[in-house]
């Protein structure tokens, strides 16, 4: 009888065990897979706003638009101080946005409106990191802007690093090193 108690208990932290070892880290790695599809989805459409803006600003200045395809993928994003996004809109402004402390920590918008839902709606104040997937408070992100001015938010340099580091010919149409 204690030999039957024994099995069933030793079965039952084996299933533990694997079960929490499927989502040590914040997220389930047998989803990485799909993670990883939409973080080279995203990725492609950065690439492809970084191409539209340099086309944009040959247009503009009367240049012939010749697009390098080799401009490597740190070039796609600029890194953007926390103070110049409106983290309602999730948009660079490029200027100086309004301080909005909650909790000790600072938030960023432009206006009482933006403010006021800041602190009604505390989902507003969260996002999620493209590469891993896990929710991060945007007062604590590290940002990073596209050249139509989305802003994306990671939860560390070396997230954003691994992020550009999808880059490649096999999973991005037309993009080469």
């Amino acid at each position: 009888m204690r030999t039957n108690n024994l099995n069933k208990f030793i079965q039952k932290s084996i299933s533990t065990l694997f079960v929490i070892g499927l989502s040590v880290g914040g997220y389930c790695y047998a989803t990485e897979p799909a993670v990883e599809t939409n973080a080279i989805t995203l990725l492609e459409s950065v690439r492809q706003n970084y191409y539209a803006q340099e086309r944009l600003m040959s247009l503009r200045n009367n240049y012939t638009v010749n697009i390098n395809k080799n401009v490597p993928a740190k070039m796609w994003l600029k890194k953007v101080d926390a103070s110049e996004v409106n983290m309602v809109t999730n948009r660079f402004t490029g200027e100086q946005q309004d301080a909005v402390e909650i909790n000790g920590k600072k938030y960023f918008a432009n206006g009482k409106e933006y403010a006021v839902n800041l602190q009604e709606n505390s989902s507003v104040r969260f996002s999620v990191d493209p590469l891993t997937n896990i929710i991060i408070d945007k007062a604590d992100a590290v940002t990073y802007s596209d050249a139509s001015g989305r802003v994306l938010y990671f939860e560390s340099n070396m997230s954003f690093e691994r992020f550009l580091g999808l880059a490649s010919s096999e999973t991005l149409y037309g993009y080469s090193k």
